[in-house]
């Protein structure tokens, strides 16, 4: 696609428009590498430097961001998420119209240690799920989250994993937990991701990231289950209500 020499708006601008334009048809998709100077230049027939004005006030604008030694990225669409909202993160993601998905990166039984056992308020060694997952916004990865839950109060838990797309409906449907009773605590502090971290996320080592602990409780304040998050910081809008 050439752009026109013979209208008086500067080509830098139109090529933003097309690339804009681009992003929004699905051509070049959120987290995706956008094409090398030289390409940009071949399809849409201009200069680098007109190339580099409009990619750099793309850049500027939000819409495209730079990964050192990996090039220019289209830009993720930030999620706004609600500080003290309990819902599970699959019907989250569904209710501001996007498409969850999941790995399941560990999921073992373990004894619990005392952090562990104190957090759920159960006896040290008590039986425990250890469950860590990469959750995915529209094929994007954007959590990384390491969750525990106590066996002896949800035995077997694992073995219903395949039938519920989300843990939260295998508490709901196999458990009885009434989700809309129960409340949350979340601390959430600023920390660098680490090269495990960065290599899940998608993101550089020591990029900023949200590290969310997080205990949520039943209606009678005893805790169903304890995580640990992390997204990157320029994926989330965080609210709170007053």
């Amino acid at each position: 696609m050439k752009l026109n020499n013979s209208i008086s708006t500067p080509l830098y601008e139109q090529l933003k428009h097309f690339i804009k334009e681009a992003i929004d048809q699905g051509v070049y998709k959120a987290g995706e590498k956008l094409p090398n100077e030289t390409d940009l230049c071949d399809i849409y027939g201009v200069s680098r430097i007109t190339v580099r004005r409009a990619v750099q006030e793309l850049v500027d604008e939000g819409f495209l961001e730079r990964k050192q030694g990996k090039g220019t990225f289209v830009t993720r669409t930030k999620v706004t998420r609600e500080l003290v909202s309990v819902d599970g993160f699959s019907d989250f993601s569904k209710q501001i119209g996007k498409n969850p998905s999941k790995r399941i990166l560990v999921c073992e039984e373990m004894k619990a240690p005392s952090t562990i056992a104190e957090a759920l308020q159960i006896p040290v060694d008590t039986p425990v799920l250890k469950l860590v997952r990469l959750m995915f916004i529209d094929q994007q990865p954007f959590v990384l989250d390491e969750a525990y839950y106590s066996l002896e109060r949800f035995p077997d838990l694992t073995a219903h994993f395949n039938k519920y797309e989300s843990t939260y409906e295998v508490l709901k449907n196999i458990y009885n937990i009434n989700l809309k009773t129960c409340s949350s605590k979340k601390i959430i502090t600023v920390t660098p991701a680490s090269v495990s971290e960065a290599e899940y996320l998608d993101c550089e080592v020591g990029d900023t990231l949200f590290n969310f602990d997080k205990t949520v409780y039943d209606e009678n304040k005893i805790p169903i289950h304890i995580s640990n998050y992390k997204t990157q910081t320029n994926l989330i809008a965080l609210t709170i209500t007053t």
